[in-house]
C-alpha cells in the first residue's frame, strides 16, 4: 500500500516537473493565452504563430520522457528531458516550422477569400486542408520522438495514419481540444500539470499503434 502511494506521488512530482520544463521554453505562448485568450487567437494569429515556435519542439521532448516513463516506469528528469530535446529538437522545429507557415498562409487565404466575397468552397477547402494538417500534428511529433526518420518519411506516414486510423485521430483531436478549453476556462491551476498530462494521455491512447510500428521497423 505504502509503494502504490508512493509510486503516485512521484508521478505526481514527474508530471509537474516536465510541465514546468516545458513552461519555462514555452514563457511567450503562455502569456499570449493568460492575457489575451483563446478568444483573440484569431485577431492576433500572426503573433500567436510566432509565440507557438517553441512549443511543438518541447512538447516531443515531453512525448520522448513520457514513453520513457511508461515502458520503464521511471524517470531521470533532467537526464532525459535533455536527452528528448537533444535528440528531436531541430528535427521537431523544422517540421513545426513548415506547419506554421502553412496555417498562417491558410488564415490569410482564407480573410482573402471572405473579404472578396469569393464564396465559401474556398473558404471550406481551406478550413478543410487546416484541419488535416491539425489531424496530423499528434502523430508528427510521437513519431519524431520515437523513431529516426527523415522529415518526409513522418509526414508521409503521419498522413496515412490520419486517414487510415480515424478513431485515434479523432480521439488525439478531442485530446487537443479538450486541453485548450480546460486551459481557457482555469489556466491558473491547469497550468501546472496541462501538456504533461497531455502527453502521458496521447503515448498511453497511442501505445498499441506505436508499438505495431516499432515491430514493424524490426522486420
Amino acid at each position: 500500500m505504502l509503494d502504490k502511494i508512493l509510486d503516485v506521488f512521484n508521478y505526481i512530482f514527474w508530471f509537474f516537473i516536465l510541465n514546468l520544463f516545458f513552461m519555462l521554453f514555452n514563457i511567450p505562448i503562455i502569456m499570449f493565452f493568460m492575457t489575451l485568450g483563446i478568444s483573440k487567437l484569431f485577431d492576433y494569429f500572426p503573433l500567436f504563430i510566432l509565440c507557438l515556435l517553441p512549443t511543438m519542439p518541447t512538447f516531443t521532448a515531453l512525448l520522448y520522457c513520457m514513453n520513457k516513463l511508461r515502458i520503464n516506469k521511471g524517470l531521470s528528469l533532467i537526464k532525459d528531458f535533455k536527452n528528448g530535446i537533444k535528440l528531436n529538437f531541430m528535427q521537431a522545429l523544422s517540421i513545426w516550422f513548415g506547419f506554421l507557415l502553412l496555417f498562417l498562409m491558410l488564415h490569410t487565404n482564407m480573410r482573402f477569400f471572405a473579404s472578396k466575397g469569393y464564396g465559401l468552397v474556398l473558404v471550406i477547402f481551406s478550413i478543410s486542408i487546416a484541419i488535416v494538417l491539425f489531424a496530423t500534428i499528434p502523430y508528427v511529433f510521437m513519431l519524431i520522438s520515437r523513431f529516426k526518420m527523415s522529415n518526409l518519411e513522418i509526414i508521409k506516414t503521419s498522413l496515412i495514419l490520419c486517414f487510415t486510423k480515424p478513431s485515434l485521430t479523432i480521439t488525439n483531436l478531442l485530446l487537443l481540444t479538450v486541453s485548450l478549453i480546460i486551459f481557457e476556462i482555469s489556466p491558473g491551476t491547469t497550468m501546472l500539470f496541462i501538456s504533461s498530462i497531455l502527453a502521458f494521455l496521447l503515448t498511453l491512447v497511442n501505445k498499441k499503434l506505436f508499438s505495431e510500428l516499432e515491430n514493424l521497423s524490426k522486420e
